[in-house]
């Protein structure tokens, strides 16, 4: 028999036969029974609080979840509590049931991409010339020791490597996807690059789903766009540029201690990824060598 079971058969009993005894017959010093029954009334008074608190912070916030819960907890509280207490306590008080969240309505371009699942990838299978396909995508950098997190997104050729354009920012977001972008079409002018020639490929991400995002690719730059059905598996573009880029500059992303001096790291290795790294799958030459090439000899053919 465990102890906390003999302090519950001496909680049932001690009216009946008295403490003494009870402690007595069960080998149960009177000390241990202070501590323990004190105790636990000290925690099911704490646990009571708690589900008063959680109450009344589903009441004022019904679609947060228990990680959304847990800071506003401790925060109001000053009890720190672990998701398995968290969630026990909202369990055993059946607080998840109050909760009345509506699930919002896919929208008409989320509905429109969901009817055409399987003729969404316009580019894996095929054969592509330089400057008509760019692969996008975003990947986190952690700096500052690993404590706060920031977002790149970039975009780059599938066939001559190179990134036109990229940016980085504390939130992964539609402004984010505009900078990167924008940056991306002031670099097609410098090398005339014609937008309604180019194809955007990337992932079903919130971002490149939204209407801001279409507008801007399909309305303002007339450029086409091919979602990756399958993840990351059909974007291994920027996938294998997020890689090397981490592995080359490692510890000087981790190192980094603001944002700005993260976006100098990334801006100072993003010209030499364009105009001195060399790339085995074309020919170990750097990506402007190669569209330097590539730009006279379609010059030079003949029409």
């Amino acid at each position: 028999m465990t102890i906390d079971e003999k302090v519950e058969l001496v909680r049932k009993n001690r009216k009946k036969y008295g403490l003494n005894r009870c402690c007595e017959a069960l080998a149960l010093s009177k000390g241990t029974w202070h501590y323990r029954i004190h105790k636990k009334d000290s925690v099911d008074e704490q646990e009571e609080y708690l589900k008063e608190v959680l109450r009344s912070l589903i009441i004022d916030n019904p679609g947060y979840g228990y990680r959304r819960l847990k800071p506003e907890v401790e925060a109001r509280t000053g009890i720190r509590v672990n998701h398995k207490r968290l969630l026990r306590i909202l369990r055993e008080a059946n607080l998840g049931l109050t909760r009345n969240v509506v699930k919002s309505e896919p929208s008409e371009v989320q509905r429109i991409i969901a009817e055409n699942s399987g003729d969404l990838d316009v580019v894996n299978g095929h054969d592509w010339e330089s400057l008509e396909v760019f692969s996008t995508d975003f990947t986190e950098l952690r700096y500052a020791g690993g404590t706060k997190k920031a977002w790149l997104m970039a975009t780059v050729d599938i066939v001559s490597k190179w990134a036109p354009g990229w940016a980085i920012g504390s939130s992964r977001n539609r402004v984010l996807a505009r900078e990167c972008w924008q940056k991306t079409c002031r670099s097609f002018d410098d090398l005339d690059v014609d937008t309604k020639k180019v194809i955007v490929h990337h992932d079903k991400d919130a971002v490149y789903t939204s209407y801001d995002w279409l507008r801007t690719i399909l309305i303002d730059s007339s450029a086409c766009i091919s979602y990756s059905e399958m993840g990351a598996k059909g974007n291994p573009w920027v996938e294998s540029m997020w890689g090397r880029i981490k592995t080359e500059l490692g510890s000087l992303i981790t190192e980094a201690q603001t944002l700005e001096e993260l976006r100098n790291i990334i801006d100072r290795h993003m010209d030499y990824y364009n105009h001195k790294r060399r790339h085995s799958t074309i020919n170990y030459r750097a990506p402007m060598t190669y569209l330097q090439n590539h730009i006279k000899e379609e010059n030079a053919a003949p029409y």
